[in-house]
């Protein structure tokens, strides 16, 4: 049974005597696979808290940077920010907490579950950022929704994936695009921020100036205009002790709306006596003082992020594989991006002439994980019999591509489906023989083969099968 422990130098008081305590020293020695989450303590000071954070999160070890972490806390004031850093908090001084303590494991357990489910890709462990972002989004389970905050010169921050980014940059913005942009993540719109073109801050002031002479040192004062003689003049015009008397018929104005509008606004530049009704806008960074236009201020998206099917397949199986290594030394391999021009073009070329037919064909090799787990090393002995196979059955005239450790994609030029299925079931055939009668590895191929036609839509297709055959 999984029990927390507490990660600090010393036990906190008012913490239940029985409770496992170790240094952040001693973390890498612990079996994290017996922890049901960890704990910190966030006291009066808390930056030491989350500092510990932090190094917990930038650890290579998925196994710790992705272990649910709660806040002990002994005061209420943290910022938001920080507090949601966190899986969650506790208070000290609790009288209950030993039951909130099993409360939270309860609710904590489908995480650690899903931690499970990750395989070791590294003997250096995790090292890229992107990857860990994308391993924390996918055990989590949730979606990340960013939240305002004066305190990060952002404006916006994800709380709980601010601790695995070693700088107080736009890195965090920059990686959940470039997840995105590979269908790793989805993103759902919520609002717009603009930053400094220089230094990123999002805190700008806008502030109206002189078109003549660029002075913000201006005096506005509102136009009035009279509807009976149709006198349009300053505010100041018009007043006589407590009432307000059009200058040129000398009627005195009643109601506004019914015999008078205010009609416009006008400035004045106290520095070179200009007077315009349209001043120029401009912004100023409050951290680096950049004055500049706001359309020359850097305009973001802010969104939420969830992931999808392809970036759960990434997160469990690496975003750059043994498997892949040696399908492009062996094959003619060609990115995925490519692949989606030549296929857009082969479309194009079918939906032309109309004389011909070629399939896209879209497989899952399910059961990689077992090969790392049972075969270790030895795993790129049986990735070359794959090859091999992949070589027998593809013609030259083929485009291949891989994408996400265990799914491949084959465009078959003058190929109807049928002709396609057959040549995919020779090679499903070749590959389960080599895993399942030879290795005892369970191994399925799920596989999609669909006509080449302008309505396919292939990202969206890869996310279908991987929903479909959800393993």
């Amino acid at each position: 049974m999984r029990k927390p422990l507490i990660v600090s130098a010393t036990a906190p008081e008012h913490f239940p005597h029985d409770m496992a305590v170790c240094s952040f020293a001693e973390l890498g020695a612990v079996d994290i696979a017996a922890v049901s989450f960890l704990i910190i303590p966030l006291e009066a000071d808390w930056q030491q808290g989350y500092a510990d954070l932090q190094r917990i999160r930038r650890h290579v070890d998925f196994k710790i940077y992705l272990c649910p972490v709660l806040f002990l806390l002994s005061k209420k004031n943290i910022p938001p920010e920080i507090l949601q850093a966190a899986d969650g908090y506790v208070f000290a001084d609790s009288e209950q907490l030993t039951k909130e303590c099993n409360t939270w494991a309860a609710r904590l357990e489908p995480v650690n579950a899903r931690i499970e489910q990750l395989k070791i890709l590294s003997d250096a462990g995790d090292s890229s950022l992107a990857f860990k972002v994308l391993r924390f989004i996918e055990t989590r389970d949730t979606e990340f929704k960013p939240i305002a905050s004066a305190r990060e010169q952002k404006g916006f921050v994800y709380p709980p994936l601010l601790p695995l980014f070693p700088k107080d940059d736009i890195s965090p913005f920059q990686v959940l695009d470039y997840l995105e942009s590979q269908r790793l993540l989805t993103a759902t719109f919520v609002s717009r921020s603009y930053s400094c073109t220089h230094c990123d801050c999002a805190f700008l002031n806008f502030f109206e100036t002189c078109p003549d002479c660029g002075s913000n040192d201006l005096r506005s004062e509102e136009l009035v205009h009279h509807f009976k003689c149709a006198y349009v003049g300053e505010l100041s015009d018009f007043i006589q002790g407590e009432h307000l008397v059009c200058p040129k018929c000398e009627t005195r104005l009643k109601q506004l709306g019914v015999d008078h509008d205010k009609a416009s606004v006008v400035f004045h530049c106290n520095a070179c006596s200009s007077i315009f009704q349209e001043p120029k806008i401009m912004t100023s960074c409050y951290n680096c003082w950049r004055e500049t236009e706001p359309e020359n201020q850097v305009s973001r998206q802010i969104q939420a992020y969830s992931i999808t099917a392809i970036g759960m397949n990434a997160a469990r199986y690496g975003m750059d594989s043994l498997l892949q290594s040696i399908l492009e030394s062996k094959l003619n391999v060609i990115s995925h991006s490519i692949f989606k021009k030549i296929l857009k073009l082969e479309s194009e070329r079918i939906a032309r002439y109309k004389i011909s037919t070629s399939s896209i064909v879209i497989m899952r090799l399910a059961g990689i994980e077992t090969i790392y787990e049972k075969l270790g090393r030895r795993s790129s002995e049986v990735f070359n019999e794959i090859s091999k196979a992949l070589q027998e059955q593809l013609r030259s005239a083929d485009v291949f591509s891989v994408r996400d450790e265990n799914i491949f994609l084959i465009l078959m030029p003058e190929t109807p489906v049928q002709s396609a299925d057959l040549a995919i079931s020779r090679l499903n055939d070749r590959i389960v023989s080599l895993l399942t009668t030879n290795l005892n590895i369970d191994c399925t191929i799920h596989k999609t083969i669909k006509a080449v036609s302008s309505d396919i839509v292939l990202d969206q297709e890869i996310e279908h099968l991987l929903r479909t055959n959800a393993a």
